[in-house]
């Protein structure tokens, strides 16, 4: 079955009349008639019910018409944007980024050498949450994420390059009784309830924390909730402590206090951005490009 026929058959599902569906093809009545047959005979089964010029789908028609559409709508799709990268066309990228994650100190320049550097480029950027853009990575929403190195360590397919650290930090409420303590250790919250993202949508995330508190000689009180914005509820409540990075956007939150820990398991961890193997996006390479530019000065 050629592309051709599929195209005779798409026409002629949409007009349900052979004159007109072969004015539109430009060829004669007899030759599409002839192709329409032809397909009929390879599937094995009739296409269509005629009656005198016009006629009606037959049931598996009907299936075929809606499967063959969206076959090539996928298939112009892709000559459009082949087309478009032989010409020097990058087409789009869509960026999503950690959404805590403070962009202020190598964002700004790195955007402005993607945008200069390829002005056809149509770059399209996104906040989500830790487990969002793990989903929106594998099911193409997101050509590429930012995230947290760690939540990426049991991800299958992934092309993934180190593009800075970041030290883990004590988020409470200004207001705690323990906020004004110059020298606040782990330690001193074992009676303090800690909120953490489920297990289910950052296992990683989990264990590490785990693994801090093991370290630090407590076992508190965890509770798991969905979103960064919930953590970020139990927080400015003053009834829960969480673990965040020193380079969150945080910082600038009114209501909270952030201090570094003084430990070896807390520090140079990584941020991350990854895309998956399979993803042959041209302006990938071209984004790249500049986060390696970016990274060096």
């Amino acid at each position: 079955m050629t592309l051709n026929q599929i195209r005779y058959f798409l026409t002629l599902s949409e007009s349900l009349n052979y004159t007109e569906a072969a004015k539109c093809l430009f060829i004669t009545q007899p030759n599409l008639s002839r192709q329409i047959q032809s397909m009929e005979e390879e599937l094995g089964f009739q296409l269509f019910v005629r009656k005198n010029r016009s006629v009606t789908l037959t049931p598996g028609g009907a299936v075929l018409f809606q499967k063959f559409r969206k076959l090539m709508e996928q298939y112009n799709q892709a000559v459009s944007e082949a087309y478009n990268a032989s010409k020097g066309y990058r087409g789009s990228l869509n960026v999503e980024i950690l959404d805590v994650y403070d962009i202020s100190k190598h964002f700004p320049e790195l955007l402005r050498n993607v945008q200069t550097s390829d002005s056809t480029l149509n770059l399209n950027l996104r906040r989500r949450s830790l487990g969002e853009l793990i989903t929106d990575l594998y099911d193409g929403s997101a050509d590429l994420i930012l995230t947290y190195g760690f939540s990426l360590f049991d991800q299958p397919n992934l092309i993934t390059v180190d593009v800075g650290t970041f030290d883990s930090c004590i988020m409470l409420n200004k207001e705690h009784p323990l906020a004004s303590k110059s020298d606040l250790c782990l330690a001193d919250l074992k009676d303090e309830l800690f909120i953490q993202l489920n297990q289910s949508i950052c296992p990683e995330g989990a264990r590490y924390l785990n693994t801090l508190l093991d370290h630090a000689g407590i076992h508190p009180p965890i509770k798991f909730v969905d979103s960064m914005r919930d953590i970020m509820l139990w927080v400015e409540t003053g009834d829960a402590v969480c673990i965040t990075s020193n380079v969150t956007n945080e910082w600038v939150n009114p209501n909270v206090k952030i201090i570094p820990i003084d430990s070896d398991e807390a520090k140079n961890h990584t941020l991350t951005f990854a895309w998956c193997r399979n993803n042959y996006n041209p302006a990938i390479a071209t984004f790249m490009e500049q986060v390696y530019e970016v990274a060096d000065t």
